[in-house]
């Protein structure tokens, strides 16, 4: 009787657990990410006709159920211990020693990937060697905690590390002896984490300076402050819950210290003290992994700024924090996110020194040392100009608005940004733009009348050039183009039109701007394609006469493509750029052949211009300037109520100037008037208020008007459909006097609101 209530018994939980479990499983709430395993857990696959024939999806679901089992990690810590007691954890990649320390396994040796590293390096060493710059490099290898505590005959890192510093063309700091000969080296590493301690990254940092005979750290100055629990990746990845967490130590200096990430974000200091209340606690140290960390030490006051780049992985997440307090400035690069060329690292943040920081098991199998690259030339070019004598011509430190003075500058739709942003703050007020929208090469090579519009008409542009004899001529075009043809077929109408240009003026300086980025991944249009026209319009330069303007690379996100801060949709800038633009215009570094007759004379003892030893011989007096009111009128009233009662975008205003080379307007032409533009280029919308001598003048006035309309509407047709749509409801209208032109969405409630303001 007792045995058969026994097997009942046994019978029934073994039919709880069958039939519970599923139901657990579906009821409870699937996470995203394993706090304790420090990863994001498997989505729920996705079921279709391939992914069910050819496995994947019994494949993904058997992961999937895996991840979400529950009481999951209950069961992998079981699993680990019943590893661990059975003999079978060298098979895992920790294991855990008598005082309950988590060491990884030796590290997998791969001589392909070790020499492959180190001949990027020394490639990049020399590159820096050759361009004369005193820039001195240094490898740091870190070896692995049980490389340290165990010795060499259990872990190859001493046997690693020296065949990479005999093969280095770099200084080297040789950390495991160091480390080894501490009176306590278990105190430089965690005991659950790979990573060193703050104790082990402070005295990295020291012997780091005294490789190179500078001054360390004085250990005295700082404070320190301890966090508890933290448990790390060894733990995390073990599942070996029963170890005992480490203690977290941060270390105060005293320096005040600003940390930012590539994402923009400053912070106060280096440590990120919010980071405490999660698991991976180590992200306290410069929030955790960045493609490019820059930490400025605003305590630090030397007579000559010394800067300091390092190449690095994890580890530098602490070295970082004290390397910041002996330098004016560090720079933190992870090739692991980071791809472009260092050299504008190196010449914006005036960099003096580089560390190449890698622990032995990332050398070993970290590919993205590939991605380790400089241009020596800028580098050899900044040497050379250190090195000048007294004297030298070179182009101007910053252009200004002088500089445009009777430019013509030519683009299509991209352009209206920079176009607006001039207009609306008066900057080069005497460069005539033409942003039209699908302005191309091609289309002005073979004098197509239908896109170019100058002074409110069609035009070609050699009638433009002729009516305008402009001083020089810019141009921001190619995207339409690049979308339209073949890039082969790009570099050919390239050279018609500069061709047709020389044909037109022989003498006309021109000036080529690259072609903004885009975020398209079209197979025939893409950011490859735009970068290799760009390359190519570089490279032709000389060979075409005109100067290359290279501002690309200042609207690219970290991927190479437009950056999403700059981008207003896939090929096209936000207003909010125009500005950074317009700085950027102004800089001659990014004028590639810059032409030497705007050259200035330059002293090179102090790098500033020569100031002019010729005197006027009596200065006129400077009349005072005085802010000109505008009377408010009966248009400034219409305009005003049209904002108040409708839904308007931000407007721009043309000026005299900008209404005559536009419109094609003349001020002689009324007695008074309002024209606006929508701010966004991308949108038609347009409105004029007008006041004319006489009833006559304005109805001719108005077939203007009207004109404009089929004008501005054909210019849109094939570029902006929508657009073109809404400028042919456009409405031209007069009465007495007066005149407006309405393009908007809500033309008729604007034509209302002025007719009723006339009644």
């Amino acid at each position: 009787m007792r045995k058969k209530l026994l097997n009942t018994i046994i019978t029934i939980l073994f039919c709880l657990v069958i039939f519970l479990v599923p139901v657990l499983f579906f009821l409870k709430p699937k996470e995203t990410f394993s706090e304790r395993e420090k990863r994001y857990l498997a989505e729920k696959p996705t079921l279709s006709a391939r992914s069910l024939a050819d496995g994947e999806f019994m494949e993904k679901l058997g992961v999937f159920v895996a991840d979400h089992f529950p009481g999951r990690e209950f069961f992998v810590g079981v699993n680990a211990y019943y590893d661990l007691y059975a003999g079978r954890q060298e098979t895992k990649d920790y294991f855990p020693t008598r005082d309950g320390r988590l060491l990884s396994k030796p590290v997998e040796q791969d001589p392909e990937i070790l020499d492959a590293n180190l001949a990027f390096i020394n490639s990049f060493t020399r590159d820096i060697m050759q361009t004369g710059a005193e820039i001195p490099v240094t490898l740091m290898l870190v070896p692995s905690s049980g490389a340290v505590l165990l010795g060499e005959t259990e872990y190859p890192d001493g046997e690693i590390i020296s065949y990479a510093y005999e093969r280095a063309e770099t200084g080297h700091v040789d950390l495991l002896s160091i480390f080894r000969d501490d009176a306590d080296p278990g105190r430089l590493y965690y005991r659950t984490d790979h990573h060193w301690t703050s104790e082990g990254a402070f005295q990295a940092a020291c012997a780091y300076r005294e490789s190179l005979g500078l001054p360390g750290l004085p250990r005295e100055a700082y404070t320190r402050r301890s966090y508890a629990p933290f448990y790390g990746s060894a733990y995390s990845a073990s599942g070996l819950w029963l170890t005992e967490p480490d203690s977290l130590e941060l270390w105060y200096s005293g320096n005040v210290l600003q940390s930012a990430n590539e994402t923009g974000q400053v912070n106060d200091g280096v440590f990120y003290l919010n980071r405490l209340q999660e698991q991976d606690k180590y992200q306290v140290y410069l929030d955790g992994n960045h493609s490019l960390v820059r930490i400025e030490n605003l305590s630090h006051k030397t007579e000559e700024e010394r800067n300091l780049l390092v190449i690095r992985d994890s580890f530098s997440n602490s070295l970082g924090c004290f390397l910041a307090d002996l330098y004016d400035r560090v720079i933190l690069v992870d090739l692991r996110y980071y791809r472009l060329p260092l050299t504008e690292l190196l010449l914006k943040e005036n960099i003096n020194e580089i560390l190449i920081e890698y622990s032995v098991d990332n050398f070993l199998h970290d590919k993205n040392l590939a991605f380790l690259s400089v241009d020596p030339e800028p580098l050899r070019k900044k040497v050379e100009e250190a090195h000048r004598p007294p004297n030298y011509y070179a182009p101007p430190m910053k252009l200004t608005d002088e500089f445009f003075d009777g430019a013509y500058y030519l683009g299509d739709s991209v352009l209206g940004i920079l176009s607006n942003y001039c207009i609306k703050n008066g900057k080069m007020v005497n460069t005539t733009f033409s942003s039209n929208a699908q302005l191309t090469y091609n289309e002005t090579y073979y004098l197509r009348r239908g896109h170019l519009i100058y002074k409110g008409n069609y035009a070609t542009l050699p009638e433009v050039l002729n009516d305008l004899q402009p001083r020089m001529l810019i141009t921001c075009l190619g995207c339409n183009d690049l979308a339209t043809f073949k890039l082969e077929r790009c570099e050919e109408i390239m050279g018609l039109f500069l061709g047709m240009v020389r044909e037109a003026d022989p003498d006309l300086p021109i000036y080529v701007q690259s072609v903004m980025p885009i975020r398209v991944n079209m197979t025939t249009f893409n950011q490859n394609i735009v970068d290799e026209f760009n390359t190519w319009l570089k490279d032709n330069a000389e060979t075409y006469d005109y100067c290359y303007i290279e501002l690309d690379r200042y609207f690219k996100g970290e991927d190479g493509q437009l950056a999403y801060e700059h981008m207003n949709n896939a090929t096209h800038l936000k207003i909010a750029s125009a500005p950074y633009w317009y700085e950027q215009l102004l800089n001659p570094e990014n004028y590639y052949r810059f032409p030497e007759e705007y050259y200035v004379e330059y002293d090179g003892t102090t790098n500033l211009p020569v100031e002019s030893k010729t005197a006027p011989e009596e200065a006129a007096a400077m009349p005072e300037e005085t802010e000109t009111v505008r009377e408010k009128t009966v248009l400034d009233e219409i305009y005003a109520t049209i904002c108040s009662q409708l839904s308007c975008p931000e407007m721009l205003e043309l000026n005299g100037r900008t209404i005559t080379g536009y419109l094609g307007l003349r001020p002689e032409e009324y007695r008074d008037g309002r024209f606006y533009l929508c701010a966004n280029n991308l949108k038609a919308e347009e409105i004029w208020l007008m006041e004319l001598e006489d009833e006559n003048a304005a109805n001719a006035m108005r077939e203007r008007a009207q004109e404009r309309i089929t004008v501005k509407a054909d210019s849109y047709a094939n570029y902006l459909p929508e657009e073109s749509a809404v400028v042919r409801q456009g409405i031209a209208v007069a009465k007495g006097r007066y005149v407006a032109l309405f393009i908007s969405p809500v033309a008729e409630q604007m034509r209302d609101i002025f007719l009723s303001a006339l009644a």
